[in-house]
């Protein structure tokens, strides 16, 4: 085939479809600003997850709309002077907020994860990262049993897409992690999660593979788009590219450049921030665990634990606001003895989503040879890879492995 396409944005998602394409005999580039796995694919808490599937919108939030909307719980910070941009986008993300709306999602949701772990599972062997790739599943901590309780729903989508999870109780909570304190009441055991100890370096391996294979990988920073022909061409730093084929995958930074299309903004951006802990001496967490009721993530990785936050809407290019990770480090020396933090400076990172949390994978709606792959949420590290096999049979005009409807951009776009 030899046929050339450029991806642009070299995240997790990036990297994946320029796998897929260049499997499928394609000549491609994969272009970014930074290095493979660099911006917020390095960041996140690691985690594989068949059981991340539940869409944001839950019936759940609608008990507490109060207190998220005056901020006093640490999942949620809205940041007041952005608000009146966000109205549109938060009036359709309430509307989603119901029983049967969250099913259907969720399951849409699951298709996607459970090929991509799959997925995942083979690549991690190609590329040799066993040693990287902890397999001992995730805990959903409770320290309130109403928290538990109030999470029903959740368990009963579990069920219904076979994602195998086990129920624990506080005396099985301390068995499987037993450097926890004993403050949680109860856990939900995510059997066959796999936490990843360096997400970047997970990313820069499935990179390499590409490159060893024949692939290119450029640094640019593309600032402006505009048809050429049947192609592209694209200006930034440094000059002018052209393309015949165009995958667009650079996340939160995707609206900015396809709105000199027509497209509209889609996006709100859940910022998220982490830091790194190092364990008190001869303490141990083997594995991540989610602290419902605290609203943070502590993983076990390469250079310590980290502690990563719930969500902060503002616009992409605001200043970081590092107030949630504030209020949770001490929540998480509640659950863990942490000896010190070892980040001077917390990360940042952007999660680009859409009121559904389904991404929007397919061909634009208006362009021809023009391919979009964003708004991943808190699951671009899982569905990258199903992300890359539906690019390529879009780009390829081949059958797909399952119906991509809830997933199409028009619906947004």
């Amino acid at each position: 085939m030899n046929q050339p396409v450029l991806v642009l944005g070299a995240g997790i998602v990036g990297i994946s479809c320029a796998l897929e394409l260049q499997k499928r005999g394609y000549r491609v580039t994969l272009m970014d600003r930074r290095g493979p796995g660099e911006e917020a694919s390095s960041g996140n808490a690691g985690i594989l997850s068949l059981s991340n599937i539940t869409p944001l919108a839950d019936p759940a939030l609608l008990t507490r709309l109060h207190r998220l909307a005056l901020n006093l719980d640490t999942d949620l910070l809205l940041h007041y002077p952005h608000l009146p941009a966000l109205l549109p986008w938060l009036g359709r993300f309430l509307r989603r907020c119901r029983r049967a709306t969250y099913l259907v999602d969720g399951a849409a949701m699951a298709l996607l994860t459970q090929a991509s772990m799959d997925l995942h599972r083979q690549w991690i062997d190609e590329a040799g990262l066993q040693s990287l790739a902890n397999r001992g599943g995730g805990l959903k901590l409770y320290r309130d049993r109403r928290s538990f309780l109030r999470d029903q729903l959740e368990r009963e989508l579990l069920e219904r897409c076979g994602v195998r999870h086990t129920l624990v109780d506080a005396a099985q909570v301390q068995d499987l992690e037993p450097d926890l304190n004993p403050v949680f009441v109860q856990g939900v055991l995510i059997d066959e999660s796999i936490s990843i100890r360096d997400p970047e370096k997970l990313c820069k391996a499935y990179a390499q593979m590409f490159v060893a294979a024949g692939g290119q990988v450029k640094q640019a920073e593309i600032r402006s788009i505009r048809q050429s022909g049947g192609g592209w061409e694209l200006s930034g730093s440094p000059g002018v590219v052209s393309a015949e084929r165009l995958v667009v995958c650079m996340g939160a930074w995707t609206p900015g450049l396809i709105g000199q299309l027509g497209y509209a903004n889609p996006l709100a951006i859940e910022r998220g921030y982490h830091a790194i802990a190092a364990p008190a001496e001869g303490r141990r967490l083997s594995r991540p665990i989610f602290d419902v009721d605290a609203s943070y993530v502590m993983a076990p990785m390469e250079m310590g634990l980290r502690i990563t936050t719930g969500s902060n809407l503002v616009r992409c290019e605001t200043r970081p606001d590092p107030r949630q990770l504030v209020r949770v480090l001490p929540r998480a020396r509640e659950a863990f003895p942490i000896e010190r933090i070892l980040t001077r400076d917390p990360w940042m990172g952007r999660r680009p989503t859409v009121p559904d949390t389904l991404p929007l994978i397919g061909p634009a709606p208006r362009h021809q040879n023009l391919w979009l792959a964003f708004a991943h949420s808190h699951m671009g590290l899982t569905m990258g890879p199903i992300t890359g096999v539906l690019i390529a049979n879009f780009v390829g005009a081949e059958p797909q492995p399952f119906a991509t409807k809830a997933y199409d951009p028009s619906r947004y776009l």
